[in-house]
């Protein structure tokens, strides 16, 4: 399941939505939670745009509304003093880092605002003189330090990576290292474990060791490592989601046969998918219950309300932006025709473009005043860029032309923007009081809007998780996910296992695969202990009735479906290599409560102490002689009675068929 973006993600991406941030402004600068910062930006005559960064983990433009603290935080309001209504000049990706970076403009040279999408993520502002104003974080590492005056340095990073990497290099690279395949590729190419795993397999490579690489299966990788190199140099992405019933779990910017099995969508734009994926897993912020219709109902109106004083702001600046372009073009008509004509008779006398731009060059460093107005041509849209002083106010101004129209007609259709914006201006002013007339009239009548939440309330359906479709838990900070059948068992190590994971297997026939998703990264032994109770509950000893069992884990690398050669492997079982870590004579536990949410229940279930850390209405259940069906209808009639008078309507929207899931197989309930 994507949680991050990789390098290569992050490549594409900014190659997708750098033409929409060159040449913004910086309109305002949000942060949302903890983690959470917006940067909004605007592009004349085109509607103002939102870019979120979940730091440490992914960016993209976002189309959904977010709500917003009244009050920022001090760093926030600290990049709004420096770098609020400036232009974007550049941005790109560092090399092949996880990092990125917007060049802002400020006066004769350029603000660094860089984002760190790697480890918990960091922003830091650079300013002209490369040292650091502030940044989200501070933090002073062995090769960097990062607080307010320091000399800014970006994280340490190889000078080898997939778009530098030659054939010399990779050789004598392979051929002096040892271990295994993927690791070593990782660190040469610097992509993510992903896609370099993608690139061993689509080389054919069955092994897993660099000293049993032969010479032509190290070209073989080589191939396709150029490859993916030519598909970035060219941007030639091939966006493709991958959906397990129906639910996306990946989406990347080329194939790749992790997931062959799952159904594959081609789609046209990496960021409005992202965008959607990465935006419906954000929680929800949480209202005080019996306000939440009234608190809803002025949300939506002041969003509305907000949207519209926006709009009106774009429309004033339209209308002053699009005259003054206008008035600009009149100012210098002569300079700005010399140089239309000049293009336009180069072509029509067939001369190159090339030879044109040459010209267009020299005569702007003899000083030739209609070429030094130039600042770029593009020949195929037909497009140039002119810099015109506005000696009103003292500065200078880019302005776009289409280079076959005349400067009596782009001048004239700026003037129609202007005037266009001009008539929306009085019908957006009515809309906004319209909405501010609104919001009063709800906050008149909120006794009454309360009163009816309370006597009526309404359990809102919720929406699952995508861990939900297994057998799952939740144990500190990580989720464990189990197979429900053979195939949610294959499904879960070809899709879902991945190299930051534990693999967990209970010591007997007929049991779930296992997975505790970011495993290796602090699981404490209480949660270990846990976790095996959890694969031995699924596992054929419930049926057998009995309490006791042992389970082993081990890494990722170390589980496969694919038998030696010569050898078989029966359905439903997996390979094991290496040394197995075990966890002896684990007691089967099992517990099922309910978690009230702010509309909603939810069943949960797993050994004892995760469930009892999350709610107080629960109860255990032992293997027994009670059939499933039975079970599930008891505790729901349980939970029910131990119910405040105020969740009971929560309850009553589950049904028995919430809770099955959570039952092994036949059971008692201990009381």
């Amino acid at each position: 399941m994507k949680t991050s973006l990789s390098s290569l993600d992050i490549a594409a991406l900014v190659a997708e939505i750098r033409p929409k941030t060159i040449n913004s402004w910086v309109n305002n600068i949000y942060s949302i939670g903890d983690n959470l910062v917006l940067l909004r930006f605007r592009k004349s005559a085109e509607a103002p745009f939102e870019i979120i960064f979940d730091l440490g983990k992914r960016f993209h433009i976002t189309k959904f509304l977010r709500k917003k603290p009244v009050t920022p935080n001090n760093k926030i309001l600290s990049l709004r003093k420096h770098i609020r209504d400036l232009p974007v000049n550049k941005f790109y990706q560092r090399k092949m880092d996880r990092v990125i970076v917007f060049e802002i403009a400020y006066k004769d040279g350029f603000y660094k605002l860089v984002f760190e999408l790697f480890g918990e993520g960091n922003i830091i502002l650079v300013g002209p003189n490369n040292k650091i104003i502030l940044a989200y974080r501070y933090r002073r590492m062995k090769d960097r330090d990062v607080h307010p005056g320091r000399l800014f340095k970006f994280p340490p990073s190889s000078d080898d990576n997939i778009l530098t990497l030659d054939e010399e290099t990779f050789f004598k690279t392979l051929t002096t290292s040892q271990g295994k395949i993927t690791p070593v590729l990782n660190n040469i190419l610097g992509l993510g474990p992903l896609y370099s795993k993608d690139i061993v397999s689509k080389a054919n490579i069955t092994t897993t060791k660099i000293e049993d690489l032969s010479q032509e299966e190290i070209k073989h990788l080589f191939e396709k490592i150029q490859e993916l190199q030519q598909v970035i140099k060219n941007q030639e992405y091939e966006f493709v989601q991958y959906l397990d019933e129906d639910e996306i779990v990946d989406i990347t910017p080329v194939p790749v046969t992790k997931y062959n099995d799952l159904e594959v969508q081609e789609v046209e734009s990496f960021n409005e998918s992202l965008d959607e994926f990465f935006s419906s897993q954000e929680e929800e912020p949480e209202y005080t219950e019996d306000k939440s219709e009234v608190t809803g109902k002025i949300t939506k109106s002041q969003k509305t309300l907000d949207s519209q004083e926006s709009h009106l702001i774009n429309l004033i600046k339209q209308e002053e932006d699009e005259k003054r372009k206008g008035d600009l073009l009149y100012a210098n008509f002569a300079l700005v025709d010399e140089l239309l004509t000049t293009i336009v008779n180069a072509r029509q006398a067939d001369i190159p473009w090339s030879e044109i731009e040459e010209k267009l060059t020299e005569g702007k460093k003899k000083g030739i005043p209609s070429a030094g107005i130039l600042e770029k041509l593009e020949a195929k849209n037909k497009q140039i860029w002119i810099k015109l002083r506005d000696e009103t106010k003292n500065i200078e101004e880019v302005i776009e032309l289409d280079f076959t129209l005349s400067v009596a007609d782009s001048a004239n259709s700026f003037y129609e923007k202007s005037k266009k914006a001009r008539r929306k201006i009085p019908g957006a002013k009515a809309a906004i009081e319209r909405s501010k007339k609104q919001i009063k009239d709800i906050e008149d009548k909120k006794d009454v809007i309360v009163k009816e939440v309370e006597t009526k309330p309404l359990a809102i359906k919720r929406s699952k998780k995508w861990y939900e479709k297994f057998h799952w838990f939740i144990c500190g900070d990580h989720i464990i996910i189990g197979g429900t059948d053979l195939k949610t068992n294959e499904r879960i190590l070809k899709t879902y296992l991945d190299d930051d994971d534990l693999f967990f297997h209970a010591d007997v026939h007929g049991a779930p695969f296992v997975v505790v998703k970011d495993g290796q990264d602090n699981i404490s032994e209480e949660c270990l202990a846990e976790v095996a109770a959890f694969a031995l509950n699924y596992s054929s000893l419930w049926k057998d009735k009995k309490l006791v069992g042992d389970v082993y884990y081990v890494l990722p690398d170390q589980v496969s479906l694919t038998p030696p050669s010569g050898q078989y492997l029966p359905k439903g079982s997996v390979m094991i290599y290496g040394e197995k870590n075990y966890l002896k004579s684990i007691e089967i536990n099992h517990t099922i409560g309910i978690l009230f949410l702010e509309q909603n229940a939810q069943v949960i279930g797993g050994p004892a102490a995760s469930v009892e850390n999350r709610t107080d209405i629960f109860m255990q259940i032992k293997p027994g002689e009670t059939p499933k069906g039975k079970i599930a209808k008891e505790l729901l009639n349980i939970f029910f009675k131990r119910s405040s008078d105020e969740q009971k309507y929560k309850i009553e929207n589950l049904t028995v068929n919430d809770i099955l899931p959570f039952i092994p197989g036949d059971s008692v309930i201990i009381q």
